[in-house]
């Protein structure tokens, strides 16, 4: 592959490129008239697009990913485009580490190698077709190309190894889609083939990807299309009847403006909702700490979310009435904290007190969430099912061996059922420091537990995200008190959203 300078390529077809002003919410129109915007020289139809949808087995988000297939599948059938060709990562490669995609790439231009373009996108992002067609008429198939809506780190961090930021290196934004052309990915699936992947964790896969893409200078930089947008709407479209849609089409023939958007993407910014949140008498807040830490840390959480909690418990070493903590007889690691964490798996089932509870959250004392957004997502998923909540890390994918696991840093959340499922049939750890979550990971895959990624999961601190993501995200939690202000961290994020449901709650009694 050869380097493709970003100027250049920006020159060529009159685009911005890098620092992409964020787009207002309500501004995408999937059935808006595109052909008044500029077409380019390359014919490109339905045809010549693969349709790729980074989807998960796990309820709901399975449901997500049908409803973006779905209506692809209905934009290009009422207005004729074309039978589009649309696949679910997890119905077409299975479940465990197709999410990663380096080990997808080779299979995927194998099997439609007639494809000029693949556009890849979340379960949640929606795509007008019409417009990605006119975009994508501007440009060769038969070079290396790489779009997407680019981020970028405002310094190092520990969730991209702590790549170096001044390199002036810039990723996707998968919420907004991601687009190759089939000479890159040829490129790049010959390169997978020749050599694997040097890639043990996948943490942030869209970093990740544009890493190996870019192979050290000697590849392809993202070039970033300000038509490929996130945050610009605020909730999921409902589905609409083919007769609907129409009656769309022929209102954006006939009410164009110099208002429409430029947008052909379009990616969600609140929390999705599925119905009236989980109430707090379902849901047991689960606290790890120790002793040393039951001063500045477990402080914190009582300032902050801990305050909004109707549940709480803190498990440590040792038993401090001021807090009140529970111990649970496992002496302070350093390092994981397996033993202390199925200490508390198991009396979540076996102790009378925990009963009630639907659902357990698991969080360490350093971690900052917001109860009324966890609680909210919470809607989103049965109690009854076996399913692990947060955010999805994976192990050992592109060797073919792996397995995926949540962060506990950000917050597991199990539903009774998976707790059950995982207690009953033996898994344990083998060391009492072992890392928790692995171990959990190794298990859910052995015994087929779903695990449900959450992007609004974070493992790190805020600074450690990029800007323009964060930006359209309506996050969850975070993790970390070094070198930030929690109690700020929380303030800026959680507070206003935990103070008014607790307000709501008031007001309904």
């Amino acid at each position: 592959m050869h380097r493709k300078l970003l100027t250049i390529a920006a020159l060529t077809v009159g685009l911005a490129v890098c620092c992409v002003p964020a787009v207002a919410a309500g501004t995408f129109n999937p059935y808006q008239d595109f052909s008044s915007k500029p077409h380019g020289a390359f014919n490109v139809t339905v045809k010549d697009v693969l349709f790729v949808i980074r989807s998960q087995a796990a309820l709901p988000h399975r449901q997500w990913a049908q409803q973006v297939r779905d209506d692809i599948i209905q934009q290009t059938r009422v207005q004729e485009l074309g039978q589009a060709e649309v696949i679910l990562l997890h119905e077409k490669y299975g479940r465990h580490g197709q999410w990663t995609m380096l080990p997808v790439l080779p299979k995927i231009f194998r099997e439609y190698s007639s494809k000029k373009w693949f556009f890849f996108c979340e379960e949640d992002t929606r795509v007008s077709v019409t417009g990605l067609l006119v975009l994508l008429s501007r440009f060769s198939s038969d070079e290396e190309w790489f779009f997407g809506k680019t981020l970028y780190d405002q310094e190092a961090t520990i969730i991209h190894h702590f790549h170096n930021p001044q390199s002036e290196f810039i990723f996707p934004d998968f919420d907004a889609g991601w687009i190759l052309s089939a000479t890159l990915l040829s490129s790049v699936a010959a390169r997978i083939q020749k050599e694997t992947p040097k890639v043990d964790f996948s943490i942030d896969v869209k970093h990740e990807l544009a890493l190996y893409i870019w192979n050290e200078e000697g590849g392809l930089h993202l070039t970033g299309l300000p038509q490929m947008c996130a945050g610009n709407i605020d909730h999921s479209p409902l589905p609409l009847t083919d007769d609907q849609v129409r009656q769309r089409v022929e209102e954006g023939k006939t009410k164009r403006s110099k208002s429409d958007s430029i947008c052909v993407t379009a990616y969600p910014k609140s929390l999705p909702r599925c119905g009236s949140a989980v109430p707090g008498d379902d849901v047991l807040f689960a606290v790890k700490t120790c002793e040393k830490f039951h001063r500045d840390r477990v402080s914190v959480v009582k300032k902050t979310w801990g305050n909004f909690a109707q549940h709480l418990v803190y498990f440590s070493d040792k038993v401090d009435e001021s807090i009140p903590t529970v111990e649970c007889g496992v002496p302070n690691t350093e390092r994981g904290h397996c033993a202390k964490t199925f200490i508390i798996l198991e009396k979540f089932l076996s102790e009378k007190e925990y009963e009630k509870f639907k659902w357990l959250v698991i969080a360490d004392d350093d971690t900052i969430l917001s109860v009324a957004h966890l609680e909210q997502l919470l809607s989103c998923y049965k109690a009854e099912d076996p399913v692990i909540v947060g955010e999805r890390y994976g192990y050992g994918h592109v060797k073919g061996h792996g397995y995926d696991y949540v962060t506990g840093g950000g917050g597991m959340v199990f539903s009774r059922s998976a707790v059950e499922t995982l207690i009953s049939n033996g898994c344990k750890c083998s060391k009492i420091d072992d890392p928790d979550d692995m171990i959990i990971g190794m298990c859910a895959k052995r015994y087929d537990v779903p695990i449900a990624h959450s992007p609004l999961f974070h493992q790190a601190r805020p600074a450690d995200y990029a800007k323009g993501l964060l930006s359209h995200q309506t996050p969850v939690s975070f993790h970390k008190h070094w070198n930030v202000d929690p109690v700020r961290v929380y303030g800026d994020w959680f507070r206003q959203s935990d103070e008014q449901s607790r307000n709501e709650s008031h007001d309904e009694l």
